[in-house]
């Protein structure tokens, strides 16, 4: 069950920094799972990165998702190295096609969805609390775990 080299959960890791960040990772030395809520995205994307690195299906607004993820981690690994908070969505209506400023319109605070601001926060808020929680026990399970949240300047 235990191994050598250090185990990193990347979440949204199956596009863009996400993505790269895995790639690092494994670079570095980790074995990286690539926490993805599609499963097929996630194993095309650790074909692409290569050796030291697995899919995990992981959605991070949903708690059952979440359970399985940290059960299989806890089955397969005993502990985690390091938890990087990666998913994010910053959207959920925008439509293809749909010019910035036609968007920019539906999304001012003064007429932007209460839906849509709480999918966002459901994914960008309470998905990396969610997932933190689930994933302390392993973590302290490792000799200097860390976790890393990424951001972006509007976060």
């Amino acid at each position: 069950m235990q191994q050598d080299k250090p185990v990193a959960l990347v979440t949204g890791a199956n596009q863009g920094i996400g993505l790269q960040i895995a790639k690092d990772l494994v670079t570095h030395g980790f074995t990286v799972l690539v926490g993805s809520r599609n499963l097929e995205r996630g194993e095309a994307a650790a074909s692409e990165i290569g050796q030291g690195a697995r899919a995990l299906q992981l959605d991070v607004t949903d708690q059952a998702s979440i359970t399985a993820a940290a059960d299989r981690i806890r089955n397969e690994f005993g502990r985690l190295d390091v938890l990087v908070n990666n998913a994010a969505i910053s959207n959920t209506s925008k439509r293809p096609g749909q010019s910035v400023e036609d968007y920019a319109k539906l999304t001012r605070p003064s007429n932007v969805s209460l839906d849509e601001v709480r999918a966002v926060w459901e994914t960008n808020v309470f998905g990396v609390l969610a997932v933190c929680q689930a994933m302390l026990p392993l973590l302290r399970e490792a000799p200097a775990a860390r976790i890393v949240n990424v951001s972006s300047s509007v976060g």
